[in-house]
């Protein structure tokens, strides 16, 4: 858990360089380095198939960390306010999926409603060298993984397998369903296609 400013200010820079938060779902949120895109579900974040495989992949490209960061609530004003963390955890590859689930899952220990897994309506998820970044939008229900590079992004598709959503189409339909948000649905699809 991040409990002091100092060791939460480069990672608020670090999401500053990832994403553009004036904007929301179905927009473009990433900042132009990223540009190849996987999908999977929000509920996905919090289960240990999806920490089992970003463990691997971590593995594949010799990296030793990540952290989650609230997005929504803010770290600082909400988090660091009422609970003594900022709303932002660091993971190592040698952390075990019980680690990965019982600091999302039961901390702040006396108010377990307000743990990462049940009261974040956006968070990320990114490595020290920026190369891919994961933003969870628990409102349109889907995850984001952003690469910079499409070699990693390939790395990332086949370690995951067939536990991603099959493609930005896919992820736009499930997202935003057929109830009339084709609006919504053509946007998600314009801002996260590439060739």
């Amino acid at each position: 858990m991040i409990k002091t400013e100092q060791d939460y200010e480069p990672i608020r820079i670090g999401i500053e360089k990832i994403l553009n938060k004036e904007k929301s779902l179905p927009e473009y949120i990433y900042r132009q380095a990223y540009k190849f895109f996987l999908f999977i579900t929000f509920d996905e974040l919090f289960m240990p198939l999806f920490f089992n495989h970003l463990k691997r992949y971590l593995q594949a490209t010799g990296e030793n960390k990540f952290w989650l960061a609230s997005i929504d609530p803010d770290p600082k004003h909400y988090f660091a306010a009422h609970f003594n963390f900022y709303g932002v955890v660091e993971f190592c590859s040698s952390d075990t999926e019980e680690e990965y689930l019982a600091a999302l899952n039961d901390y702040p220990v006396d108010n377990p409603a307000d743990a990462l897994a049940h009261n974040t309506n956006s968070l990320v998820l990114f490595s020290a060298g920026y190369e891919w970044a994961i933003y969870g939008d628990r409102n349109s229900d889907i995850a984001i993984c952003a690469f910079t590079d499409k070699t990693q992004m390939e790395l990332f598709q086949f370690i995951y397998g067939y536990d991603l959503l099959d493609g930005v189409k896919a992820a736009a339909e499930y997202a935003y369903g057929d109830s009339g948000n084709s609006k919504l649905r053509a946007t998600l699809y314009s801002s996260y296609s590439f060739d």
